[in-house]
This record gives C-alpha cells, structure tokens and sequence, in this order.
C-alpha cells in the first residue's frame, strides 16, 4: 500500500493514477433548491475528484432560487472565489 498522507488524504500510488482521477462531471446539473433556504451547494472536493489532492483546493457550484440565501459561514485558512453565470446576486 502507498501510505503517503497530504493533508489527511492518503496520496494515490503514481503508478496507478489515471485520467479519472481529474475528472468530475455534475457541476453542470442544477441542484434542488426546494428547501428552507432556496439553495444547493454541490461541493467538488478531494473526495469526489482525487486530482485536487495536496493542491490545497475545492471548487463547488451555489444553485440559488429567487430570494434564496447562502447562510453565514466561515472557511478557515480558504479563499472563497464566486462568478455569477445567470442572473444578480446581492452580496
């Protein structure tokens, strides 16, 4: 086994890396918005595209109905980047 830890995630052999591993496919489904918020988070990390592994990063997609709200949070040691693809969102 190839027990290299990054970050608390066991780092994949090199010799068994493939193209999988850099590829996720789901940011382009819109999420269920149907819900006391009126928005979705579908998060992109480590787990989901093994790729991102010691880069430190995450991505995610915020599907958000009218009036709908991303609730105060917090990413400790992490940038928060966001771009607006379809409509207004007051920030």
């Amino acid at each position: 086994m190839y027990a290299v830890l990054v970050n608390g995630v066991v780092c994949k052999d090199p010799k068994l890396v493939n193209a999988d591993d850099f590829l996720f496919q789901g940011l382009n489904v819109m999420g269920n918005t149907s819900n006391d918020v009126g928005s979705n988070v579908t998060t992109v990390t480590v787990d989901e595209l093994p790729g991102l592994n010691t880069l430190g990063i995450s991505m995610a997609r915020i599907d958000f109905a009218l009036d709908g709200i991303n609730p105060p949070h917090t990413h400790p040691r992490a940038t928060e980047v966001l771009t607006v693809i379809e409509g207004k969102l007051l920030v």
